[in-house]
């Protein structure tokens, strides 16, 4: 398991490059759909096939934990976006 810091709660540009990017490496979402744009409080379970990730946002931070080679994939992607 890994996890890294994504961001600020307040930086809705890089949260929105965030849900691009896990479109784009074809995530779906547990429990609940995407809303369009925004990541709401607490947490959200995503899938990749059979790996689950977590994204967690509090009033301070989002971060993003899962198998380490999805983290990197997403890191990755984010990377790429900037």
């Amino acid at each position: 398991m890994t996890r890294i810091d994504i961001c600020a709660a307040d930086d809705f540009e890089t949260q929105a490059r965030l849900l691009e990017a896990l479109h784009r490496l074809g995530a779906t979402w547990d429990g609940a759909s995407d809303d369009g744009g925004s990541l709401p409080t607490g947490v959200t379970w995503i899938r990749f096939d059979s790996e689950q990730l977590t994204i967690f946002k509090d009033a301070w931070l989002v971060d993003l934990a899962g198998p380490g080679v999805w983290v990197e994939r997403i890191r990755t992607a984010l990377a790429v976006d900037s």
